[in-house]
């Protein structure tokens, strides 16, 4: 998405779409100026050049003035270009080659981790409300440092509203008022007509005037709030209106009284709007969820010992960096003890397409765990989603057995139950190219990606300050 900047408080940008999502509809998550992420959807059927609206979503058009539009125009390249020219991170930190005595994935390096975390009150302290948490751990922005840079060349999630080309335009500020309110049309008046008086007569007028808004409280309080708005009125009325002193201070007063009624009621509608659309978004996030398993599974696995599944066994002895696969305790555990590494645990047994898989995770030492999902095994390509002991989570499609990866998602959640010994419930859902996250059964964030259709499924457990033990048990899967 490439941005225009900030137009009148409105943000103009540009919307590529690939013909597939113009055909078909999709769903994008935009990061906007000052780190905000907005997720809009994509009308199926949508036209090159077709313009989407998203009300209150730009920038105040002055300070303290009203929030401005997000005005997005959809480009539709001629043809599907993922992959011509893949911006992918080949970091100096992936491993490199590394050979495996068994049939069993070796450990694979994992991204750089961030060492950094913006301040309190920074953009990725927000939930997936748009809502400030001050509990919430901080992770850095994309591109921060230590971190892969955002992969620019996917589309994000999902957000159920928008407003098309057929928006009516706002005006631009003139010289009888401040920036239109959203969704107000302003229409320029004609210039008062000119009258040849005395130049003594027109500073007396005007003396006399500054004088009675002085005096008054009403209209010193707006003044103070516009003052160069109420100055304009006044001084209009009184060359339109010099027989009567009285006269034109009314007007002046009228004037103020409306436009200070007209932008409440603007202010009163966005507020509303955001609401009832904060509302919607969660509910039917939360819908996909419900809908996605509300069958019976196809695949349900305790993990307490060897199942039907097929899930690797690997001892540390036969692992390049000492990782294993083991079922312990009545759990399945990934173990990592080497820094920077991390050990995929796969079920061999069956692959998936559209799918809710589901299993529950506790970090019983050390750093982070995961799971890997539309996995291929011989060429070490697939999709893991990570989350660390303090919430911070993220996204990475996998090339190969290098560890060379793109970064889809970077953010931290509130929902997860931080620390070690905690019980977590992760959940994906994917289908097509859209895919929906969950921790503990409610939404977190979403993304489009369709790299990767169909693959075997996995667990994982990662080493990235210290040795790293993570059990996994009540794996489930729902066909799509």
């Amino acid at each position: 998405m490439a941005f225009e900047g900030s137009q009148g408080g409105d943000i103009r940008a540009t919307l590529a779409l690939s013909q597939s999502e113009a055909q078909n509809g999709s769903r994008r998550t935009l990061t906007l100026p000052g780190g905000r992420r907005i997720t809009v959807p994509v009308r199926a059927g949508i036209s090159n050049g077709e313009q989407i609206y998203v009300k209150g979503m730009g920038e105040p058009a002055w300070s303290g003035g009203p929030t401005g539009d997000l005005i997005l125009t959809v480009s539709i390249a001629p043809a599907e270009q993922y992959g011509s020219q893949p911006n992918y991170l080949d970091e100096s930190s992936f491993p490199t080659d590394f050979t495996q005595e068994s049939s069993v994935p070796p450990p694979i390096q994992s991204p750089e981790y961030p060492v950094s975390y913006a301040p309190p009150g920074s953009q990725q302290n927000y939930n997936e409300y748009g809502q400030y948490n001050s509990a919430a751990p901080n992770y850095p922005p994309v591109g921060s440092g230590g971190s892969y840079p955002n992969y620019q060349g996917q589309a994000q999630a999902p957000d159920p509203f928008y407003a098309y080309q057929n928006q009516p335009q706002y005006a631009e500020p003139s010289q009888y008022g401040g920036y239109p309110q959203a969704g107000q049309q302003i229409a320029t008046p004609p210039p008062p007509k000119k009258r040849t008086m005395p130049l003594t007569v027109i500073i007396l007028l005007i003396i006399i005037v500054l004088f009675l808004l002085a005096g008054s409280s009403l209209i010193y309080y707006l003044g103070v709030y516009q003052p160069q708005k109420i100055h304009a009125d006044a001084t209009a009325t009184v060359n339109a209106q010099i027989s009567s002193t009285a006269q034109a201070n009314a007007q002046a007063t009228a004037n103020t009284l409306a436009t200070s009624t007209a932008q409440a009621n603007a202010t009163a509608t966005v507020q509303a709007s955001a609401t009832a659309v904060a509302s919607a978004t969660a509910s039917a996030n939360q819908d996909i969820l419900n809908k996605a398993t509300s069958g019976t599974p196809v695949l349900d696995d305790s993990l307490s010992a060897q199942s039907s599944s097929n899930w690797d066994e690997l001892s540390a002895s036969n692992s390049t960096q000492s990782g294993s696969c083991a079922f312990t305790g009545g759990m399945y555990e990934s173990s990592m003890p080497t820094k920077g590494y991390f050990q995929p645990c796969y079920a061999q047994a069956p692959t998936f397409s559209n799918f809710a898989y589901q299993v529950q995770m506790t970090i019983k030492q050390g750093d982070d765990g995961g799971i890997l999902f539309r996995a291929d095994t011989t060429s070490s390509k697939f999709y893991l989603f990570r989350i660390t002991q303090s919430g911070a989570y993220d996204l990475f499609y996998y090339i190969n057995n290098q560890g060379t990866a793109k970064n889809l998602i970077s953010n931290s959640t509130s929902l997860f139950l931080q620390g070690l010994n905690q019980a977590n419930t992760i959940t994906v859902v994917a289908e097509g190219g859209n895919m929906y996250f969950y921790i503990n059964g409610k939404y977190i964030d979403g993304v489009t990606s369709t790299t990767l259709s169909s693959g075997k499924i996995g667990v994982f457990g990662e080493s990235n300050t210290s040795s790293t033990v993570v059990a996994f048990s009540n794996a489930e899967v729902w066909k799509l």
